[in-house]
């Protein structure tokens, strides 16, 4: 039976043929999807060399091959382990001990000068990071404490001694490590601060002064020879023979800058018994005339300022004839190198309060100096004439 399909009077004959001709030149030209799918991309090419290259089975090496390599990593190993331990134990750790030591020799400077009241301040924070963060000796050397210091403590003190002063205007500075107290006008204190730089300024603070008159008897002796004076400011030291539990052989005074407030001897001191004697022989001959001339003159001082109180003398003239006495006395013994050595004291002194104790327990041991700044004008004249010839 005849299958085939009869051709298409529209079409021109042979054109079947020519149409299936075309199929299969094509299908010669198209590229095989299963060749296409197996090409690989260059990046898989380079991972598939590298696994290649690291698969211990892609590469056979010998064994004295691998000996070798591992020879050489071992040995590497061990120049690198010495290398590194040299450079940390020659180099690296003697220059962190150094930087250690550096860095706590400064600090402990930062907390001696940054102490008490300045212990919070921003330029003690500031210092002790830069301390901290220095990465070398020279950089904390650098670093310099004590001009921060002297600035902070100058204005840290000059506020002070605005706000603690008396109605005398004095302050009092307390020297803290020495435990004395030295009362001193506020333009002293203000000297001091400008003369000095934190190394001492840290060692002081100024109070308000909180002082009591304390009476005490002393011998000659312990009251500056008997020629202080009302108004002599005294600086009180201590002799050897003390039994006061704080007090040290120290070359300081105790408490500087005390006022003398008030002296007053013993009685007898005031009583006056005096007599002047001159006489004459005159000789003629047989004859002899003696001629004597005696002054003498008797009083009590103390009964003389009673009789003036009772309006027994002028009480004017007693008290212009009797000003400055006893000073006046112990001048003139100084003058003629005579006087009593064995006079008794009672002065009033003006003292801190929290040394009054130490006053009162050290009576018989205590001297009253008189510092050459504050002296009266008769050792002002006396240094004159020795220093200026």
């Amino acid at each position: 039976m005849n299958t085939k399909k009869p051709r298409d009077p529209l079409y021109p004959k042979g054109f079947e043929e020519t149409k299936e001709l075309k199929k299969q030149i094509y299908d010669l030209q198209k590229p095989d999807k299963k060749e296409e799918t197996d090409e690989l991309t260059p990046l898989k090419k380079l991972n598939h060399k590298i696994g290649v290259y690291l698969s211990p089975k892609s590469i056979d090496i010998s064994d004295n091959e691998k000996k070798r390599k591992i020879g050489v990593i071992i040995t590497t190993l061990i120049v690198l382990t010495l290398i590194i331990s040299s450079y940390y134990f020659i180099i690296y750790e003697p220059s962190q001990e150094q930087l250690s030591l550096a860095k706590t020799t400064k600090l402990n400077e930062l907390h001696d000068l940054y102490s008490g009241a300045l212990t919070t301040t921003p330029n003690a924070f500031l210092l002790e990071n830069k301390i901290n963060d220095a990465t070398n000796p020279e950089e904390v050397d650098s670093i310099n404490i004590l001009t921060y210091a002297t600035n902070d403590w100058k204005s840290f003190h000059k506020k002070a001694i605005n706000l603690h002063q008396d109605k005398y205007n004095r302050t009092m500075a307390v020297y803290e490590n020495e435990s004395k107290n030295t009362i001193i006008s506020a333009s002293q204190a203000m000297e001091i601060i400008n003369e000095n730089d934190a190394t001492i300024l840290s060692q002081i603070k100024f109070e308000e002064p909180n002082t009591v008159s304390v009476p005490i008897l002393v011998s000659r002796l312990q009251a500056g020879a008997g020629l202080v004076k009302v108004g002599s400011v005294v600086d009180i030291y201590t002799n050897n023979n003390s039994t006061y539990e704080n007090t040290t052989n120290s070359t300081s005074a105790e408490i500087n800058g005390c006022t003398v407030l008030s002296i007053m001897r013993y009685e007898e001191n005031g009583e006056i018994d005096s007599e002047y004697s001159k006489s004459k022989m005159i000789v003629e001959g047989n004859l002899t005339n003696p001629n004597e001339n005696t002054k003498s003159f008797s009083s009590d001082v103390l009964e003389m300022i009673k009789g003036a109180i009772v309006n027994g003398y002028n009480e004017e003239e007693t008290i212009a004839l009797l000003e400055d006495y006893g000073v006046k006395l112990s001048n003139y013994e100084r003058q003629v190198n005579l006087g009593d050595l064995d006079a008794q004291y009672m002065l009033l002194i003006e003292t801190p309060q929290d040394k009054v104790n130490y006053v009162l327990d050290n009576m018989d041991n205590i001297v009253l100096t008189i510092p050459t700044s504050e002296a009266p004008d008769w050792m002002v004249s006396e240094l004159s004439a020795t220093y200026q010839n």
